[in-house]
């Protein structure tokens, strides 16, 4: 059976219909059908691309977004900084930029990319550059070239489902193509689109031959965390069982005296479920009859139910405050350990998917503003990682100190004004500052504690 069940995970995806352009050549479907107990056997064990009509039912349930969206929101929260390489002024330049990006919403158009990565395993970026797609010409290269994209081209982003997309042409014959299992032209409700068109979001690839299977996408976080919410799920639904029904009341009495009247029984003991309160009374003949509360014991069934909450975290390599909002329990239990590794694994996740699509972004941004692409500007990811106004005081502070015990050693000199602090002071010391030196300070060190350059 689990022969069987493997072959389903080489089939090739099959695009609904429409999605597919009436001059494409089809598939013949003329193979007996595998037996479906293995189908489901396969789907149940996660290795079989389940399509993307079951991953957009899970995108309903809580655990499922929960994990997605952190990881999309944290990833654009902090956004991106333009910046300048070596000396040239670029600031109009930058300013424009940040315009440019806001007109085409960029920021919001990743994170929708990042939870289509998180929900399908994929998603599509498609350039709108305003061509007609009654006049074709939408399965030709787009080049960014001053030539081939005229300033003003660049209309919008559009993201796309990978539901309404299938790729048309790939190579599968030379390992040493650039095409190898890499699709040059893809389908998108009928409409042929060239793959420089449409900018592809995956963060976990799927092997070669897989993704034949996968619609040329990757692997769903919702499709690796299904085990664990389903384990999740019945473990808070038996504790919830459980608790409803902890305690039952036992009684101990001569059930032959009710044989000739078995109602009698039944009504007494519907009574007593009736009116059964702290405030009730039971009446029962103490030489023939005995009541008793049998009690399951529920130490420790939060701790369980706790553990699997946090297996969830496990898969999304998210810390349970992020995902729940829950902090850690226990004695000094922080979670900035926790979120901080949770960081670097976000800025990770936005140099391995966003940093080639946003570059492309870029230049086409240049193209359509001045019709060039001007290499002196990049951009770089803002850190997520902030410290707080009294862990930056101390910051200052201490920066400050040092300054002034190395003008006393004769290593600093106050005549020449110091680079800037390498970090960003908190508001409060950036407004005392003055290119005079500190605003209303009496003392000298003071006032030229933030001028200083090495001797």
């Amino acid at each position: 059976m689990r022969h069987t069940a493997s072959t389903h995970a080489f089939k090739p995806y099959q695009a609904p219909s429409g999605v597919r352009g009436t001059d494409s050549p089809a598939l013949a479907q003329d193979s007996a059908p595998q037996p479906h107990t293995s189908f489901a056997q396969a789907v149940a064990e996660g290795m079989v691309f389940p399509g993307y009509p079951h991953l957009a039912e899970l995108a309903q349930r809580a655990e499922y977004r929960h994990m997605v969206e952190v990881i999309a929101t944290e990833a654009t929260r902090e956004w991106i900084t333009f910046r300048a390489r070596g000396t040239a002024c670029k600031q109009a330049r930058i300013a424009a930029l940040e315009a440019e990006f806001t007109r085409l919403n960029v920021r919001d158009t990743l994170r929708r990319m990042a939870e289509y990565d998180g929900y399908y395993g994929m998603g599509l970026l498609y350039i709108d550059t305003g061509q007609n797609a009654a006049t074709g010409g939408q399965d030709t290269p787009l080049l960014l070239r001053p030539q081939t994209f005229a300033k003003g081209s660049l209309h919008a982003l559009t993201p796309i489902e990978p539901v309404w997309t299938t790729p048309d042409t790939y190579g599968t014959t030379n390992p040493l193509s650039p095409d190898f299992y890499t699709p040059t032209q893809w389908w998108v409700q009928g409409r042929r689109i060239h793959h420089t068109r449409l900018l592809r979001f995956v963060s976990r690839t799927v092997p070669d031959l897989l993704k034949p299977a996968y619609n040329f996408g990757g692997l769903s976080l919702c499709q690796m965390a299904q085990p664990y919410v389903e384990n999740w799920l019945r473990t808070r639904q038996s504790v919830s069982d459980l608790l409803n029904a902890f305690s039952i009341v036992a009684l101990s009495t001569d059930m032959s005296a009710y044989a000739q009247d078995p109602e009698g029984l039944l009504g007494r003991i519907e009574a007593f479920n009736r009116f059964r309160s702290n405030r009730g009374t039971f009446v029962l003949d103490k030489e023939r009859e005995k009541l008793e509360l049998l009690s399951a014991p529920l130490a420790g069934l939060d701790r369980l139910q706790a553990q699997a909450q946090e297996h969830l975290c496990s898969v999304a390599q998210e810390p349970l405050v992020k995902f729940a909002g829950l902090t850690p329990s226990g004695l000094n239990a922080s979670a900035q350990g926790e979120i901080r590794v949770f960081y670097d694994r976000i800025n990770a996740f936005q140099e391995s998917v966003f940093r080639t699509p946003l570059t492309t972004i870029l230049h086409m941004a240049m193209l359509n503003l001045w019709g060039e692409i001007d290499p002196d500007i990049t951009f770089t990811f803002r850190s997520l990682w902030q410290l707080d106004e009294a862990t930056q005081a101390a910051v200052e502070k201490t920066r400050t100190e040092i300054d002034a015990q190395n003008i006393r050693s004769g290593v600093l000199t106050p005549k020449k004004p110091a680079p800037a602090p390498p970090t960003k002071p908190p508001a409060n010391i950036a407004a005392l500052r003055h290119k005079g030196g500190f605003q209303n300070s009496p003392s000298p060190a003071l006032r030229t504690t933030w001028h200083l350059q090495v001797v």
